[in-house]
């Protein structure tokens, strides 16, 4: 009688269960590899404000790279892509909600990080280039695919049907 019910009990832990990776995570790991190629372009050109003996020097590009805020956003990119292809790799049952609000907070750090540069870049003798706007493309990219996977995982959080009270995500299988 014992082993019959051990046998029950060990077939019933046996059962294969499978989750799904995160939505946001193609989202995420694109906009990253975006983010962190943009950060090593060049972020500005123009004329510096150093004179080295009586010689105006001009600047023909800085890459992101050797800019503070660009070494920021390449980390922060670097973050959204380790979080990415985590997300990507892993199966859950439950929501990826936490994940995704993750990978939104990292890229709206990414965006007023890039959107602060881009205020006091007007500041100086300095224009914007091409780069800033790419790892800008990448934050957003980032962002939009966290938002819409965070709008795709609350219908899956708590939701309770009046038939079997008790939450949806743990009757589940697939």
């Amino acid at each position: 009688m014992q082993s019959e019910r051990d046998d029950r009990f060990a077939q019933g832990r046996r059962r294969e269960v499978r989750g799904r990776p995160s939505m946001a995570a193609p989202a995420l790991v694109i906009g990253s590899i975006v983010m962190i190629v943009g950060a090593l372009l060049d972020w500005a050109t123009g004329t510096g404000g150093t004179t080295v003996f009586g010689v105006q020097t001009t600047t023909s590009g800085l890459s992101g790279y050797s800019l503070v805020d660009g070494r920021i956003v390449g980390a922060l990119g670097v973050a959204l892509l380790i979080a990415g292809l985590l997300m990507w790799a892993n199966r859950r049952l439950d929501s990826w909600f936490d994940s995704d609000l993750l990978g939104i907070a990292l890229s709206i750090f990414a965006i007023a990080q890039i959107g602060m540069w881009l205020a006091d870049i007007n500041n100086e003798a300095l224009s914007a280039d091409y780069g800033v706007y790419v790892s800008l493309a990448g934050a957003v990219i980032a962002f939009i695919g966290g938002v819409v996977a965070l709008f795709g995982s609350r219908s899956e959080r708590a939701t309770t049907d009046s038939d079997r009270p008790g939450d949806v995500n743990e009757r589940r299988v697939a």
